[in-house]
């Protein structure tokens, strides 16, 4: 039976492995499903499907596979292409404006950097390639800035982190498995845990809304499809300083290799307002050519288109 979970406080547990079964004795297996049906059905169906682990069991277990992959600093590993879509939309749905990009998304000092390469089909003028060179500048800026707070104990308001202190704002429940892409994966939906939740950051108005369902892979405990909306509306200072009134998130991932998951494909959209700025947008973006660099160059190794 599904449980809920309100997961602060638990303890990760480690994940297990699955073992492949023999091609040779497919033959003798189909005639011992056969006769097992005939008399004792209820025997084979406990057996096929094997009975589904506690909320909290499975989100401790993706904690500590997040936990191992942020260790591991696979983000500093990995190179890909990334084609995106971005389209600013009226308060009737119609596209305003249509823009799309093709970029090289690599690691700077760690971290993952979406290059432009193209936009809307066609090479960089010089008036964006130096927008770009300008672009990637701040970022590097933005770094440095963060490693500094980060060496006096601070934490930037912007990181986003996989953790008990984000999903213990949720009610988990087991709903069932569903295969995506082929590997089998835990169905969760879930919802804030409480009307009132904290306000630590400007962030925490936003995920203490936030609900929807995850799917987690069951052989590494990676998040295979998230699917996110928000269950009421957002506001900061009374509505005065912003507003959200629709805010969804589909993202699915990938494995491209023994060990790394990346986002394959995401999907958004967002309805509101900063300030006196509406802001009324869809992004789509798909990521392919997955390669790993080779240790200490910028050369990428093969990997999964």
């Amino acid at each position: 039976m599904p449980r809920e979970a309100n997961l602060a406080g638990s303890r990760p547990a480690r994940a297990g492995f699955f073992g492949a079964r023999r091609a040779g004795l497919w033959t003798a297996a189909l005639a011992v499903f056969g006769f097992a049906l005939l008399f004792a059905p209820s025997a084979v169906a406990a057996q096929a499907t094997p009975a589904l682990p506690r909320a909290e069991q499975i989100i401790q277990k993706a904690l500590a596979r997040a936990k191992w992959a942020d260790e591991q600093k696979l983000d500093a590993q990995y190179t890909y292409m990334q084609r995106g879509t971005l389209e600013e939309l009226d308060s009737h749905e119609n596209v305003k404006r249509h823009e799309e990009r093709l970029s090289q998304v690599l690691p700077i000092d760690g971290q993952p950097y979406a290059r432009l390469v193209q936009k809307d089909g066609r090479p960089l003028t010089e008036k964006e390639v130096r927008a770009e060179r300008d672009r990637e500048q701040k970022f590097r800026q933005n770094l440095a800035e963060k490693r500094r707070k980060r060496a006096e104990g601070k934490r930037n308001e912007n990181d986003i982190e996989i953790n008990e202190e984000l999903t213990s704002r949720y009610n988990f429940q087991v709903t069932g498995r569903e295969a995506v892409n082929g590997r089998p994966a835990f169905l969760l939906a879930f919802e804030p845990r409480s009307p009132d939740l904290p306000v630590k950051r400007k962030l925490d108005r936003l995920f203490n809304k936030l609900a929807g369902r995850v799917w987690i892979d069951e052989g590494d405990y990676e998040i295979a499809r998230l699917d996110v909306h928000l269950a009421e509306n957002v506001s900061a200072w009374g509505g005065m300083l912003a507003t959200v009134r629709k805010f969804f998130v589909r993202m699915e991932q990938c494995k491209v290799d023994e060990v790394a998951w990346f986002p394959a494909s995401v999907d958004g959209y967002i309805d509101g307002r900063i300030l006196i700025k509406a802001l009324h947008v869809k992004i789509q973006q798909e990521n392919s050519g997955f390669r790993r660099m080779d240790a200490g160059t910028s050369q990428p190794t093969a990997g999964r288109e």
